[in-house]
């Protein structure tokens, strides 16, 4: 039965209780508002049952105890239902019959026993299933609540992150331009003017002409060198072609510093995370370089339960703190994009370790493009 199906019992339950209570106006709209309750918030009912069913349990073997040792004289329980089912037939019959019926028992007597043992056990069961029901009632509603408040920040995370991602994204796309405004496309059209004006004096004055196309040539050398660093620091070609790990491979041959790294992959991560932890990854390794003053670097990546996890070490001079710096936390608002983490360890003296983690799943080696 589903969760919100269990609380249709309620009903029930309670009109079980008037073995306790007995038969009353008042009682009968108890049971009313308890089949109201499961018709209209079917979940506050199926979270009230186990209460009701464990509160009827112990009444119910509270009530055989004392019928046990005679110091009640009407029973509960079964014994008092079917006392009450008696009690509606003999006032129905009677021409006294009134709307106000009262359990009649009999003195406790030796034949009460066998009635005091089925209350204990009927009370016992209920007790045992309103334990038994707990769980899948109260507790799956506790579940849903907490899933709930998780999926809520988890909505106010991603809110925030994106909020990051864009800006990121706005300021990225402003300095291409800058960089392509100010550096490539001027040198590009200083280049059209030289060749226009050699064009013109290659007749008339072929020393000039040669002068001018050697300048033209120094500029074609610059633009490409300047569009080079542009489009690798938006994505360097060895990523998209080879993968994460030949691009970290990459960063390790160029680096200042002696660099080791380790690198298993089974396949590829998603292109927008390859991007991402590559930046992280160069990052890391700049700032050992630059502020650390390390000696060496060690990179391991790796793979597993669907977490792609990187860690970055080197033996520098520590104190590093992503709260002081502008780089780090740019690469973790970057990866909060994804849901992953950036965690540095870096006590004063070293060594200093960045670990990088993202949820993703890869991408078979035979299916990419390298």
């Amino acid at each position: 039965m589903p969760h919100l199906g269990w609380g249709a019992l309620l009903a029930p339950v309670m009109a079980l209780s008037l073995t306790l209570w007995g038969v009353h106006y008042s009682t009968v709209i108890v049971v009313a508002l308890a089949a109201s309750v499961w018709f209209i918030a079917p979940a506050v009912a199926a979270d009230l049952l186990p209460i009701a069913l464990v509160n009827l349990g112990v009444q119910w073997i509270i009530g055989a105890v004392s019928l046990a040792r005679g110091d009640v004289a009407a029973p509960a329980g079964i014994g008092g239902l079917l006392t009450t089912f008696k009690s509606i037939a003999a006032a129905t019959n009677s021409s006294a019959y009134s709307t106000h019926f009262i359990i009649v028992g009999t003195s406790a007597s030796p034949d009460m026993a066998p009635v005091a043992v089925i209350d204990a056990a009927a009370g016992l069961a209920l007790v045992l299933f309103g334990l038994w029901l707990i769980p899948r009632t109260v507790g799956v509603h506790t579940g849903l609540v907490k899933r709930n408040s998780e999926l809520s920040y988890r909505v106010e995370k991603l809110t925030a992150t994106r909020v990051d991602a864009v800006e990121v994204a706005t300021r990225e796309l402003r300095r291409v331009e800058r960089d392509l405004h100010d550096g490539a496309q001027a040198r590009l059209v200083a280049l059209g003017i030289a060749l226009r004006a050699a064009e013109t004096l290659i007749k008339t004055n072929p020393d000039a002409a040669t002068a001018l196309l050697s300048e033209a040539r120094e500029n074609s050398a610059k633009a490409l060198a300047e569009l080079r660093d542009l489009v690798r620091g938006i994505n360097p070609p060895v990523l998209a072609e080879r993968g994460l790990g030949d691009a970290i491979q990459a960063l390790a041959l160029d680096a200042q510093v002696a660099t080791t790294v380790d690198i298993h992959l089974p396949g590829r991560p998603p292109a927008p995370v390859e991007s991402a932890v590559y930046f992280a990854v160069a990052e890391a390794m700049a700032n050992a370089v630059k502020h650390a003053q390390a000696s060496s670097v060690h990179v391991s990546v790796g793979h597993s339960a669907g977490l792609l996890r990187i860690e970055v070490s080197d033996n520098g001079l520590g104190g590093a703190d992503p709260a002081l710096g502008s780089g780090l936390q740019g690469v973790e608002r970057r990866l909060g994009t994804f849901d992953g983490i950036l965690a540095v360890s870096s006590p004063p003296g070293g060594p200093t370790i960045v670990v990088i983690e993202v949820p993703c799943a890869l991408s078979s080696l035979k299916t990419c493009s390298c």
